[in-house]
């Protein structure tokens, strides 16, 4: 190849980048997400297995797919991050209907609140300080509801025969 057909395809090459670099910045601006902060947005649909929310490394709380990936789930954790203080979600220890509990944050402090679904119906159980069920609100056996006071020695108030006590969720 001559000199002046190596020139002459330097030129054309040197021409289309110009031509190019001319075009791009009639058309379009730039585009850097980095720049925009989006404060409020609207979605249609958003499909994802799992949101969790944190702060730098902490994990706060988790909205998503349970371990199984076939019911999905919410917990919450207290200040140490490392104690479960609310969980929405499947009641695996006993018949996979629904669960809301709520625990306090203290490790040493066993306060606890359960709604669940069992086979009568559903249920509210308390716990006290020391963890004992203090307290029950269910269906009974019958239909009825029941409301059942735990006693200190635990013995019960109620007439009507207790709900089964729910299984803890691990």
């Amino acid at each position: 190849m001559k000199l002046r057909d190596k020139i002459l395809y330097m030129s054309f090459g040197a021409g289309l980048v110009v031509l190019g670099m001319a075009l791009n910045s009639l058309v379009s601006s730039d585009a850097d997400a980095q720049q925009v902060s989006v404060t409020d947005a609207t979605f249609g649909v958003i499909t994802c297995k799992a949101i969790v929310i944190q702060s730098k490394d902490e994990r706060k709380a988790y909205f998503g797919l349970d371990g199984s990936g076939d019911s999905s789930m919410l917990a919450m954790f207290g200040d140490d991050l490392s104690q479960q203080v609310v969980y929405l979600g499947r009641n695996q220890g006993e018949n996979n209907e629904i669960l809301f509990a709520l625990d306090s944050k203290s490790k040493t402090d066993k306060r606890k609140v359960r709604i669940y679904i069992n086979e009568n119906g559903g249920g509210f159980d308390c716990n006290n300080k020391i963890g004992e069920n203090a307290i029950r609100l269910a269906v009974g056996l019958d239909g009825s509801g029941v409301i059942e006071k735990l006693l200190n020695d635990g013995r019960s108030n109620s007439a009507s025969p207790s709900a089964e006590p729910i299984k803890e969720v691990q």
